[in-house]
C-alpha cells in the first residue's frame, strides 16, 4: 500500500516540471535579451499556452486517480436485497437494508495494515455494528498502530479523504431512501 494517495500520474509530474523549466529559461531570455523584437502577444501567448497545458494535464491526471479510487471500491456494492461488504479474505456478505440503522465512520478494528484508521461502519439496528473495509487516507505519521493481538485483512480501499466522505453521504443518502421506501410501502393508503 502507497505511503499516501497519488495526487497525479508521473508522467504529468514530469510535463509540468518540465513546463516550469521551459517557461523559466524563456522568461531568463526574454531578460537577459537574447529574444529581441518579439510580440508581446506571442509572449503572452506562449506563457499562456505552457499554463493551460499543464492545468488540463493535471485536471486529466487528477480525474483519472480519482476514476481508480472509485474502482477500488468494488469490494462495496449496493444492491437492492442490500449492501454487501467483504467479511474476510476471500468472503463477502450482504447486509440486508431493514438491518442498517446508520452509515457512521469510527476507527478500523479488522481491515488495514497495521494502523488504525477511520473506516466505513454499518450500525445495525441491534445495535452492533459491521466494519467495511473503505478506509480514509492519513499520513502515517499521524497514525496510531493497530495493537498486535489484533486480526487484520489488509484488502482495504484507502481512499482520499473527500471520496471517503463522498462515499459515506452517497451511502446515507441511498439508507435514508430506502428507509422511506420502506415505511410508505408499509402503511396503508387512505382513501
Amino acid at each position: 500500500m502507497p505511503e499516501s494517495p497519488r495526487r497525479v500520474s508521473t508522467p504529468v509530474k514530469i510535463l509540468i516540471g518540465l513546463l516550469v523549466v521551459v517557461d523559466a529559461a524563456f522568461g531568463a531570455a526574454l531578460v537577459a535579451g537574447v529574444l529581441r523584437g518579439l510580440s508581446p502577444w506571442l509572449i503572452g501567448g506562449a506563457y499562456a499556452a505552457s499554463v493551460l497545458i499543464a492545468i488540463v494535464g493535471f485536471r486529466v491526471s487528477r480525474a483519472r486517480e480519482l476514476k481508480r479510487g472509485f474502482a477500488s471500491l468494488r469490494d462495496l456494492t449496493i444492491g437492492d436485497e442490500g449492501l454487501r461488504l467483504p467479511a474476510g479474505t476471500l468472503s463477502s456478505r450482504v447486509v440486508p437494508w431493514s438491518q442498517i440503522a446508520d452509515v457512521s465512520v469510527r476507527r478500523s478494528a479488522r481491515f488495514g495494515d497495521g494502523h488504525l484508521r477511520d473506516a466505513l461502519w454499518l450500525d445495525l439496528v441491534t445495535g452492533g455494528g459491521i466494519e467495511s473495509s473503505v478506509q480514509r487516507y492519513a499520513p502515517r505519521g499521524r497514525l496510531e498502530p493497530a495493537p498486535p493481538q489484533r486480526r487484520q485483512f489488509e484488502q482495504t480501499a484507502v481512499l482520499d479523504p473527500g471520496l471517503f466522505d463522498a462515499v459515506v453521504e452517497r451511502l446515507r443518502k441511498e439508507l435514508r431512501h430506502r428507509q422511506l421506501h420502506a415505511q410508505l410501502r408499509g402503511t396503508p393508503r387512505i382513501r
